[in-house]
Protein backbone atom coordinates (compact mmCIF):
# COMPACT_ATOMS: atom_id res chain seq x y z
CA UNK A 1 0.00 0.00 0.00
CA UNK A 2 1.21 3.30 -0.85
CA UNK A 3 2.48 5.48 1.90
CA UNK A 4 0.22 9.04 2.04
CA UNK A 5 1.66 12.53 1.55
CA UNK A 6 3.46 12.88 5.08
CA UNK A 7 2.30 16.71 5.56
CA UNK A 8 -0.96 17.50 6.64
CA UNK A 9 -3.44 20.13 6.57
CA UNK A 10 -2.57 22.55 9.33
CA UNK A 11 0.94 21.65 9.67
CA UNK A 12 4.15 23.96 10.06
CA UNK A 13 7.10 22.98 7.75
CA UNK A 14 10.68 24.19 7.86
CA UNK A 15 13.52 24.06 5.90
CA UNK A 16 16.60 25.12 7.53
CA UNK A 17 19.97 25.29 5.86
CA UNK A 18 22.65 27.53 3.70
CA UNK A 19 22.47 29.19 0.38
CA UNK A 20 20.40 26.31 -1.01
CA UNK A 21 17.45 27.11 1.30
CA UNK A 22 17.89 30.83 1.14
CA UNK A 23 17.65 30.52 -3.24
CA UNK A 24 14.26 32.40 -3.63
CA UNK A 25 13.83 30.62 -6.70
CA UNK A 26 14.67 27.08 -4.90
CA UNK A 27 13.26 24.43 -3.75
CA UNK A 28 11.72 25.81 -0.77
CA UNK A 29 10.24 28.04 -3.39
CA UNK A 30 9.07 25.36 -5.75
CA UNK A 31 8.40 22.19 -3.08
CA UNK A 32 4.99 24.28 -1.36
CA UNK A 33 4.08 25.04 -5.46
CA UNK A 34 4.03 21.58 -6.29
CA UNK A 35 2.43 20.62 -3.12
CA UNK A 36 -0.33 22.89 -3.31
CA UNK A 37 -0.80 21.68 -6.78
CA UNK A 38 -1.43 18.28 -5.68
CA UNK A 39 -3.68 18.93 -2.39
CA UNK A 40 -4.79 22.27 -2.63
CA UNK A 41 -7.23 21.40 0.42
CA UNK A 42 -4.16 21.06 2.84
CA UNK A 43 -3.24 24.60 4.19
CA UNK A 44 0.66 24.26 5.19
CA UNK A 45 2.55 26.43 7.06
CA UNK A 46 5.99 26.76 5.56
CA UNK A 47 8.99 28.58 7.08
CA UNK A 48 12.28 28.72 5.02
CA UNK A 49 15.39 29.78 7.01
CA UNK A 50 18.79 29.53 5.19
CA UNK A 51 21.49 31.71 5.04
CA UNK A 52 24.30 31.66 2.60
CA UNK A 53 27.40 30.63 4.01
CA UNK A 54 25.94 28.71 6.68
CA UNK A 55 27.77 26.32 8.53
CA UNK A 56 26.88 23.52 10.96
CA UNK A 57 28.22 25.64 13.44
CA UNK A 58 25.85 28.55 12.47
CA UNK A 59 22.75 26.27 12.54
CA UNK A 60 23.53 25.65 16.09
CA UNK A 61 23.62 29.29 16.84
CA UNK A 62 20.38 30.31 15.33
CA UNK A 63 18.23 27.31 16.55
CA UNK A 64 16.70 29.27 19.22
CA UNK A 65 15.43 32.04 17.16
CA UNK A 66 14.78 30.37 13.87
CA UNK A 67 13.17 26.82 15.32
CA UNK A 68 12.58 27.29 19.33
CA UNK A 69 11.27 30.97 19.11
CA UNK A 70 8.10 30.57 16.58
CA UNK A 71 4.85 29.39 17.97
CA UNK A 72 3.08 27.34 17.31
CA UNK A 73 6.50 25.01 16.72
CA UNK A 74 7.33 23.55 13.39
CA UNK A 75 5.68 19.80 12.92
CA UNK A 76 8.29 19.13 10.44
CA UNK A 77 11.87 20.23 9.91
CA UNK A 78 14.31 19.77 6.61
CA UNK A 79 18.00 20.27 7.35
CA UNK A 80 19.94 21.19 4.46
CA UNK A 81 23.94 21.60 5.38
CA UNK A 82 27.13 20.76 4.54
CA UNK A 83 28.54 22.13 1.80
CA UNK A 84 29.90 25.27 2.85
CA UNK A 85 31.87 22.87 6.12
CA UNK A 86 33.99 21.01 3.16
CA UNK A 87 34.33 24.38 0.85
CA UNK A 88 35.92 26.81 3.12
CA UNK A 89 38.99 25.20 3.54
CA UNK A 90 40.42 28.13 6.23
CA UNK A 91 37.14 28.54 8.07
CA UNK A 92 35.57 25.13 7.37
CA UNK A 93 34.67 22.23 9.60
CA UNK A 94 36.30 19.40 9.73
CA UNK A 95 34.97 15.85 9.81
CA UNK A 96 35.06 14.84 13.45
CA UNK A 97 33.62 17.99 14.49
CA UNK A 98 31.34 18.04 12.07
CA UNK A 99 29.55 14.62 12.79
CA UNK A 100 29.66 15.99 16.79
CA UNK A 101 27.90 19.65 15.29
CA UNK A 102 25.21 17.54 13.18
CA UNK A 103 24.48 15.50 16.24
CA UNK A 104 24.08 18.30 18.80
CA UNK A 105 21.56 20.14 16.21
CA UNK A 106 19.84 16.61 15.89
CA UNK A 107 19.32 16.31 19.68
CA UNK A 108 18.05 19.93 19.82
CA UNK A 109 15.96 19.82 17.37
CA UNK A 110 14.17 16.51 18.72
CA UNK A 111 13.46 18.78 21.53
CA UNK A 112 10.56 20.31 19.10
CA UNK A 113 8.78 16.79 18.84
CA UNK A 114 8.85 17.27 14.51
CA UNK A 115 9.27 14.91 12.66
CA UNK A 116 13.76 15.66 10.76
CA UNK A 117 14.51 15.23 7.41
CA UNK A 118 18.11 15.28 6.77
CA UNK A 119 19.24 16.13 3.21
CA UNK A 120 22.52 14.99 2.14
CA UNK A 121 24.63 17.63 0.39
CA UNK A 122 24.33 18.02 -3.68
CA UNK A 123 27.46 18.32 -5.26
CA UNK A 124 30.78 21.03 -5.04
CA UNK A 125 31.16 20.17 -8.67
CA UNK A 126 29.98 18.59 -11.84
CA UNK A 127 33.49 17.35 -12.21
CA UNK A 128 32.11 14.36 -10.11
CA UNK A 129 35.60 12.59 -9.85
CA UNK A 130 37.34 15.63 -7.82
CA UNK A 131 38.73 16.27 -4.60
CA UNK A 132 35.94 18.46 -3.46
CA UNK A 133 33.44 16.12 -3.92
CA UNK A 134 35.53 13.19 -2.68
CA UNK A 135 35.89 15.34 0.26
CA UNK A 136 32.33 15.43 0.83
CA UNK A 137 32.28 11.57 1.67
CA UNK A 138 32.66 11.23 5.36
CA UNK A 139 30.40 14.21 5.69
CA UNK A 140 27.58 12.84 3.98
CA UNK A 141 28.26 8.89 5.61
CA UNK A 142 27.93 11.26 9.31
CA UNK A 143 24.74 12.33 7.68
CA UNK A 144 23.26 9.21 6.94
CA UNK A 145 24.36 7.15 10.08
CA UNK A 146 23.16 9.98 12.04
CA UNK A 147 19.89 10.25 10.56
CA UNK A 148 19.62 6.64 10.84
CA UNK A 149 20.81 6.42 14.79
CA UNK A 150 18.01 9.16 15.67
CA UNK A 151 15.37 8.14 13.39
CA UNK A 152 15.19 10.74 11.30
CA UNK A 153 14.57 10.37 7.44
CA UNK A 154 16.80 10.82 4.94
CA UNK A 155 16.58 12.75 1.37
CA UNK A 156 19.70 11.58 -0.42
CA UNK A 157 20.58 14.75 -2.39
CA UNK A 158 24.35 13.88 -3.07
CA UNK A 159 23.21 10.33 -4.88
CA UNK A 160 20.82 11.91 -7.07
CA UNK A 161 22.69 14.95 -7.84
CA UNK A 162 25.91 12.53 -9.05
CA UNK A 163 23.27 10.13 -10.94
CA UNK A 164 21.66 12.80 -12.52
CA UNK A 165 24.92 14.53 -13.72
CA UNK A 166 26.47 11.65 -14.85
CA UNK A 167 23.94 10.82 -17.31
CA UNK A 168 23.36 14.22 -18.73
CA UNK A 169 27.65 14.56 -19.06
CA UNK A 170 26.90 11.30 -20.75
CA UNK A 171 23.59 11.97 -23.35
CA UNK A 172 22.81 15.17 -22.79
CA UNK A 173 25.88 17.59 -22.15
CA UNK A 174 24.72 20.48 -22.65
CA UNK A 175 22.81 19.90 -19.32
CA UNK A 176 23.83 22.02 -16.13
CA UNK A 177 22.49 21.42 -12.91
CA UNK A 178 24.73 24.11 -10.81
CA UNK A 179 26.07 27.88 -12.04
CA UNK A 180 29.38 27.24 -10.27
CA UNK A 181 29.84 23.90 -9.35
CA UNK A 182 27.84 24.77 -6.10
CA UNK A 183 24.44 26.94 -6.25
CA UNK A 184 21.46 25.40 -8.93
CA UNK A 185 20.28 26.04 -12.36
CA UNK A 186 16.33 25.80 -12.68
CA UNK A 187 17.58 21.87 -13.57
CA UNK A 188 19.51 21.45 -10.32
CA UNK A 189 16.47 23.10 -8.33
CA UNK A 190 14.11 20.77 -9.93
CA UNK A 191 15.72 17.92 -8.97
CA UNK A 192 16.74 18.80 -5.43
CA UNK A 193 12.49 19.68 -5.19
CA UNK A 194 12.17 16.15 -7.06
CA UNK A 195 14.13 14.20 -4.37
CA UNK A 196 12.72 15.58 -1.49
CA UNK A 197 8.85 15.26 -2.70
CA UNK A 198 9.53 11.32 -3.38
CA UNK A 199 11.24 11.02 -0.10
CA UNK A 200 8.06 12.46 1.22
CA UNK A 201 5.59 9.88 -0.90
CA UNK A 202 4.57 13.07 -2.98
CA UNK A 203 1.63 10.47 -4.92
CA UNK A 204 1.58 12.31 -8.38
Amino acid sequence: MAQDFVWQDGERVMFIGDSLTEDPDGYTRLVPLLVTARYPERAIDYRPRGVGGNRIGDLLERINRDVFDNDPPPSWIGVSIGLNDVQHESSGTPPGRFRDSYEALLLRLEETKAKIMCFTTTVLSEELDNAQNAALEPYNTAIRDLAFAHGADVADMHTAFQEAIRNAQAHNPGIRFTTDGEHLTDYGRYLMSLVLLRALHLSP
